[in-house]
């Protein structure tokens, strides 16, 4: 697995680096601050991001939210602050994990695989509520068409459904499409 650690301290990385190194991974070391963490993950597309820091300031979180929304990956902070405000903020700008006190090396490969999980988790959440939104979207886009059809071709709903499912099967479109074609048309 290839992973972007970053940390302004070079000599607070370099424990967690070996760790990650022994279990295999690729590592990547880049200090904070110079690079945005947008840049460095567009750059470097690592698998996975690790932030050491002391507390993750407000720019940082904007850009953390800026890379889950472009690059989404799983990201997980080790910090020395213990804030829930700041915890909360950190997990809804895109942190997967928000680890306090340091690391045991023991456990990055547990570690690791919670911050994946919780991802992957997320994502496949996001997915489905994306999903849902644009079912409800075009749910809502037929309904007006079929409406609009049956006032201006007075007919009942399902022969303007009818009507509609017919056009998209022989256009070999969604049914939404001919449904916004026929909005268009009569509005």
């Amino acid at each position: 697995m290839n992973i972007l650690l970053i940390d302004q301290i070079a000599n607070r990385a370099k424990p967690l680096e070996a760790a990650l190194t022994a279990l295999g991974h690729q590592v990547v070391v880049r200090p904070s601050g110079k690079y945005t963490i947008y840049h460095m993950v567009e750059t470097f597309q690592p698998d996975v991001v690790i932030v050491e820091a002391d507390s993750p300031d407000r720019d940082t979180l904007e850009d953390v939210s800026a890379t889950s929304d472009r690059y989404p990956r799983p990201i997980i902070f080790f910090a020395t602050d213990e804030d829930d405000q700041v915890i909360r903020q950190s997990i809804q700008a895109g942190v997967s994990a928000y680890i306090v006190d340091g690391l045991q090396p023991s456990r990055v490969k547990t570690l690791l695989n919670v911050a994946i999980s919780r991802f992957e988790e997320h994502q496949r959440l996001k997915g489905e509520l994306r999903k849902t939104r644009n079912e409800l979207s075009d749910r809502k886009i037929i309904d007006r068409a079929k409406g609009l059809l049956m006032k201006h071709k007075q007919c009942d709903e399902d022969a303007a459904f009818s009507a509609m499912r017919k056009m998209a099967m022989n256009k070999n479109v969604r049914l939404a499409e001919i449904a916004q074609d026929v909005i268009d048309l009569f509005s």
